[in-house]
């Protein structure tokens, strides 16, 4: 059956940063972009319904948060992450890497030190970095093809510099959705060596049907107080371009100073398209929101198999939460450039390559699964012509 998610919608001549703007960077004709984590489909039609009624309606001036922002959010985390959040609680801030770099500005001094896992996303490192703060790369732990988080890696870390702790989660690129036990380990020490935890919980609702989620939310309240948690329904309702985000902070001194923090940058007032497509999306598309799941979980099932066959080698590591996938190609490549070239150059299919995520990820490959099924199965004609010995593009 036909879903809604096999629309193709042309992307290509809308100012679109991962077809218009990767084209420009790549220079390379007819590539088909499966690594930027922005979907290919359209938002839901109650959301679409609530921007059209703004477009109508005409006027854009200012917009604030009411009620109704504060409501949405708390009915979509009570019913999908089982947190009482309580109002004065959540924090507007216009992206999680702003939010990330103004946390860092708030609680930590010039060359104080940041811990993050790695492999790790790019912009909150920059966030961190470009804030004049020394960067700590923590290592997850790979082997047998899964990722864990130790607390020994921690401890051989933390410095007396330290002040802050990134964790994403689900993690980004690796998917992994971390157990309640090993949240509670990062708390712990957290609150051991009187640290801020941050934590992007970005991707925590795409996750497989059937997977659960823990959000730090739940940890027992003795941590709290330590914990700012940030997240947005950008990426779960394919709306980051109406630019939103809002952490949850129950430790109101953190609170306050982020508030004077965002305060000082001039953020007075959010977009108006995201705080109307919020409220929609936490309070109108819950049944979108598990069709998305299922049909990603079928994407997911087709590119295992197709990566399979044609790299039997590969391991693709499992996918535990957001719509990416992981792909540990080392077997398949001796060398990252020549995995560049078979994917880029002459399969003309543009991966998010591993380099970027940090140092060891050199032959891995980040891959989007959020794409109507048909691009994904041009996608694996492409790879398949070029490992055959054919043009990419062969019939």
């Amino acid at each position: 059956m036909a879903s809604v998610f096999d629309e193709h919608v042309e992307r290509r001549g809308t100012r679109c940063a991962k077809w218009d703007s990767f084209d420009r960077i790549y220079q390379i004709p007819d590539l088909i972009h499966v690594g930027c984590a922005d979907m290919d489909f359209r938002a839901p039609a109650p959301l679409l319904k609530r921007l059209h009624e703004l477009c109508d309606h005409g006027v854009f001036g200012y917009s604030d948060i009411f009620d109704d922002f504060y409501e949405a959010i708390q009915r979509f985390y009570k019913d999908h992450h089982h947190c009482e959040i309580p109002q004065e609680q959540i924090v507007f801030c216009p992206r999680i890497n702003i939010a990330c770099g103004l946390c860092a500005e708030a609680f930590t001094r010039p060359y104080d030190e940041v811990l993050i896992h790695t492999p790790s996303y790019p912009p909150l490192r920059q966030a961190i970095e470009e804030n004049g703060r020394h960067l700590v790369q923590v290592p997850l732990q790979y082997e047998n093809g899964v990722y864990s988080l130790t607390k020994e890696a921690l401890e051989q870390a933390v410095s007396p510099r330290t002040r802050m702790l990134i964790l994403v989660n689900p993690h980004n690129p690796t998917t992994r959705v971390f157990t309640k036990e090993e949240l509670t380990v990062v708390a712990d020490f957290c609150v051991e060596h009187d640290l801020i935890l941050f934590a992007d919980e970005i991707h925590g609702d795409l996750l497989p049907v059937g997977a659960n989620f823990v959000s730090v939310l739940e940890l027992d309240a003795k941590y709290q107080d330590h914990i700012i948690m940030a997240s947005s329904p950008a990426k779960t309702f394919n709306m980051p371009g109406l630019v939103g985000s809002f952490m949850v902070i129950s430790n109101p001194k953190l609170r306050a100073r982020v508030r004077d923090e965002i305060s000082r940058i001039g953020e007075h007032n959010p977009n108006a398209f995201f705080n109307a497509a919020l409220v929609s999306a936490y309070t109108e598309c819950d049944e979108y929101l598990a069709e998305l799941r299922a049909y990603l979980d079928q994407n997911e099932q087709y590119i295992r198999e197709g990566f399979a066959q044609l790299f039997p080698q590969c391991h693709v590591c499992k996918r535990e939460g957001s719509y990416l996938l992981w792909i540990d190609m080392q077997a398949c490549f001796t060398t990252a450039e020549e995995m560049r070239h078979f994917f880029f150059d002459e399969a003309h299919v543009a991966v998010y390559l591993g380099e970027q995520f940090g140092a060891g990820c050199e032959r891995f490959v980040r891959f989007n699964l959020a794409a109507p099924r048909a691009t994904l199965e041009e996608v694996m004609k492409r790879l398949t012509n070029v490992k055959a010995g054919r043009p990419y593009n062969a019939e």
